[in-house]
């Protein structure tokens, strides 16, 4: 009898005119690791759960971005923390602060290639 296939993780892939602003975003103010940087993808991945992975590509052909329809939900430990930083660091906030009524606390924040990413917690 043949085994079910399964899926086994899935990767965000966003493309980039600036790798190294995209390592100061996912490393520098997400404090994902790089595990992979070939120069032109990098991938991202979080210390605690190293599945939770984002490639970020080089836009080797050099065409208008089209990001702003990228919208990735990250859940963090400390959103708090998270928003506090991303003001000191004066990164895009997009939609503030807000506890929602289902139950997360959120914020959204345009990384610098133009994706959205709504950074939450799970409110206990």
């Amino acid at each position: 009898m043949k085994e079910e296939n399964y899926i086994n993780r899935i990767v965000p892939n966003i493309y980039s005119d600036d790798l190294e602003q995209s390592k100061a975003f996912y490393h520098g103010f997400l404090h994902m690791d790089i595990i992979m940087d070939r120069g032109w993808v990098l991938t991202f991945a979080s210390r605690k759960n190293p599945t939770a992975q984002i490639n970020v590509l080089e836009n080797q052909k050099k065409e208008v971005l089209n990001n702003e329809r990228v919208f990735l939900s990250i859940e963090v430990s400390d959103v708090n923390g998270m928003y506090k930083k991303a003001i000191t660091l004066g990164l895009d906030i997009v939609y503030p602060l807000t506890n929602e009524p289902w139950g997360v606390r959120r914020f959204f924040v345009k990384d610098p290639n133009g994706a959205t990413i709504n950074l939450l917690s799970h409110n206990s």
